[in-house]
């Protein structure tokens, strides 16, 4: 793989089986037999909302928020899908709060074309902050930039006589718009990311361990490009390998694989003026189309690890692994848990990746079923995770609190915990990162092995008083310690809504929350906000 980041998308070989590794009443509804389901709530909606500086310069600003979207949940022999999206339109009140379109919402799908093929499919759109307060809240600023990622691709696996076969190819797509990418002194900064096409081609043929021998074994093998826009970027890397798997327990085994790697990420160089000084256009650097794509990265050599596997049931299992890679130690382990109505995850990851291909993994990764989908009540923007009760769910804010364009060794941990039960639905998300840049020696915009590091977490919990009342309220905090002059900053809030069924396709809605901002050497800016809003549900 690229990548090993497995923050919610796990690589593990499953011995026998070798692997690679909404909220709304509906408008209709259909099911049948088989466990067929179809829930599709197309709906409208107008909120008033209102924010008010309790720290910091500002006025109090209010604008009307109007929003067109649909929930849906189909679930067939052959369809598995969850879809959530919507669009909004602010009006601005004032001429401090400018108008904004905003696209945000979740597809995640598979269609099971034959036995063991089936093509999966989803889709992010969202918004993020490009003023230098990476993580901070989209309140009122319109230094924000519209993110999109989607991803397409057929799966297979089956067992073909005493051998597990798995085959996959995933052709990714990410963008971000109008991304002038200012400093907090408000200078154009030049290297920001723009949009990006990624390939990535795996595959694996196995055999359990007691079927030929006392030892399990997989052959895997991998190939994954990107070509970004941003100097003509690319990222190229061919991987094969060997794992192995011996039982010392019914639920112990000690695992291990060797194999070789090539990576090299290449990119032109930008276009200077008469002064020498790189030419830059809506914030990005403009590209010298003549100049030849230089080496910023290469490794070719031996990648190696080992480690313990145990698997006391069919519902928990912990993997943990150390090796080299990459020239240096790395250190990959995970633990899930899967409950009858919950489901908890803790993944340690090490690998080598690239915004552009870190959201659509992220993208790739999510559930197709029982997805809640987390939205500000204010804004209509998601809060940054999507929760699943039967596993599935996804963190965005890692990838969306620190957009860049350079490729940059990624290591972190990450956890996730959802339930739902009767009236309750908790969801609870953190994690730490650190991205290590690769880029040019001298590089003006970054200088080679500087560091991102994050810290996040968010929760989310919902519960129905009544079969007509509900309330659902979010918490999240966000520290991010920048690099390349950019400040650090800590981004916190909370919010509460209570939800009221007037007739069955009407729902008023009222919600209180607040929002926090503290950069360096910067004032802290703290914004209360309140929303009324009314959803006709077809």
């Amino acid at each position: 793989m690229t990548t090993q980041r497995l923050a919610g998308r796990v690589r593990w070989i499953a011995w026998g089986a070798a692997a690679t590794l909404a909220c709304a009443t509906p408008a209709f509804a259909q099911s049948g037999g088989n466990g067929q389901r179809t829930d599709v709530t197309p709906y409208l909606g107008v909120d008033q909302v209102v924010l008010a500086p309790l720290k910091g310069d500002g006025d109090v600003l209010t604008y009307t928020n109007v929003t067109a979207g649909v929930t849906a949940q189909f679930q067939s022999r052959r369809v598995e899908a969850a879809i959530d999206v919507q669009y909004s339109h602010l009006f601005g009140w004032s001429d401090d709060f400018a108008d904004q379109d905003v696209i945000s919402g979740i597809v995640s799908g598979r269609i099971n074309v034959a036995r063991g093929l089936a093509i999966d499919a989803g889709a992010l759109g969202t918004r993020a902050r490009t003023d230098g307060y990476s993580g901070a809240s989209t309140f009122g600023s319109s230094a924000t930039s519209q993110v999109y990622a989607g991803y397409v691709g057929p799966t297979y696996a089956d067992k073909l006589g005493i051998f597990d076969v798995t085959a996959a190819y995933r052709l990714g797509y990410a963008r971000v718009e109008d991304n002038l990418n200012r400093d907090f002194s408000g200078a154009e900064r030049g290297g920001s990311f723009d949009d990006s096409w990624s390939h990535m081609l795996t595959g694996s043929v196995g055999v359990g361990p007691g079927v030929v021998l006392p030892v399990g074994l997989v052959a895997s093998g991998g190939y994954s490009r990107e070509d970004a826009s941003q100097l003509d970027q690319r990222f190229e890397d061919k991987w094969g390998r060997l794992d192995a798997m011996l039982p010392v327990s019914p639920t112990v085994a000690v695992v291990g694989g060797i194999g070789y790697e090539n990576i090299e990420i290449r990119q032109r160089s930008p276009l200077l003026d008469t002064n020498g000084v790189p030419v830059i256009s809506n914030g990005r650097f403009v590209t010298d189309k003549s100049s030849p794509r230089a080496l910023l990265y290469d490794f070719d050599g031996i990648m190696w690890d080992v480690g313990v596997l145990w698997r006391p049931s069919h519902r928990t299992s912990l993997e943990a692994r150390v090796g080299r890679r990459y020239g240096s130690m790395t250190y990959q382990g995970s633990f899930t848990w899967q409950g009858r109505d919950s489901s908890f995850a803790v993944i340690v990851f090490d690998g080598i990746d690239s915004f552009g291909r870190m959201i659509t993994s992220d993208v790739a990764s999510l559930s197709r079923s029982n997805l809640n989908v987390m939205r500000n009540p204010f804004t209509g923007d998601l809060t940054g995770c999507a929760f699943s009760p039967t596993g599935g769910g996804q963190c965005f804010n890692d990838a969306l609190s620190g957009i860049a364009e350079a490729n940059f060794r990624y290591r972190g941990v990450a956890m996730q915990y959802a339930k739902r039960h009767g009236p309750w639905d908790l969801g609870i998300g953190a994690g730490y990162s650190q991205r290590k840049f690769i880029t040019p020696s001298g590089d003006t915009i970054y200088i080679r092995g500087t560091k991102d590091e994050n810290w996040y977490a968010d929760a989310s919990l919902n519960y129905a008083l009544s079969e007509r009342d509900s309330i659902g309220t979010g918490v999240y905090i966000n520290y991010f310690n920048a690099s390349g002059g950019r400040p650090d900053v800590l981004n916190g809030g909370a919010f509460t809504g209570y939800y009221r069924t007037i007739s069955r396709r009407l729902t008023a809605s009222a919600a209180l929350g607040v929002d926090g901002a503290k950069g360096d050497d910067l004032d802290t800016v703290i914004t209360a906000m309140g929303q009324l809003g009314l959803r006709y549900s077809f």
